[in-house]
């Protein structure tokens, strides 16, 4: 007897493998020429602009991703509620491979306030969570290690403008 409900947990790798998959360049080539000759002709489909967005989100290029965001947003306000959710759940995903954590958090989150019980946008949210905690981390770490190296160049330049000023004192009592 199998369990039908079996969920399948993805590792940070896995989801690392999911979102660095790219789209071949022939299936590119479709959709992006259905985009643009719906375009030049006036109006473009929901459906084509959502296959055309997906398929950028699968592509390494960052602009494509840039233009994926533009497309989803957009498809965001036009679309049907289903058109909605899955906008909000691929802009998640955008964000996340621009690396603008912040974003994709609260896409993820927007997303599962209408599909509370999705695993996939759960483990996103994760992987998104665990990168902004790095994130913060390194900046942090960052910002430390620029206080640190500001207060000691303020000792050296204080040291030496009082060197300097004690030796121009010095110099003028001879």
């Amino acid at each position: 007897m199998s369990n039908e409900n079996t969920v399948t947990i993805l590792s940070d790798e896995d989801m690392k493998t999911l979102l660095n998959y790219n789209v071949c360049a022939e299936d590119r080539e479709m959709y992006q020429n259905a985009y643009e000759e719906q375009l030049a002709a006036g109006e473009v489909e929901l459906q084509t602009k959502f296959q055309y967005a997906c398929c950028l989100t699968h592509s390494g290029n960052h602009n494509d991703l840039k233009l994926a965001s533009v497309l989803f947003e957009e498809l965001f306000k036009e679309g049907t509620e289903e058109l909605k959710r899955d906008s909000l759940f691929y802009l998640s995903i955008v964000e996340t491979k621009l690396k603008d954590y912040l974003k994709a958090k609260k896409y993820v989150e927007a997303f599962l306030s209408v599909e509370p019980s999705n695993v996939q946008a759960e483990q996103l949210k994760g992987y998104i969570e665990k990168h902004l905690k790095k994130d913060g981390i390194t900046g942090m770490a960052l910002v430390g290690t620029a206080a640190i190296f500001g207060g000691a160049t303020a000792i050296v330049v204080g040291t030496l403008a009082v060197g300097a000023a004690l030796g121009f004192a010095f110099r003028k009592k001879k």
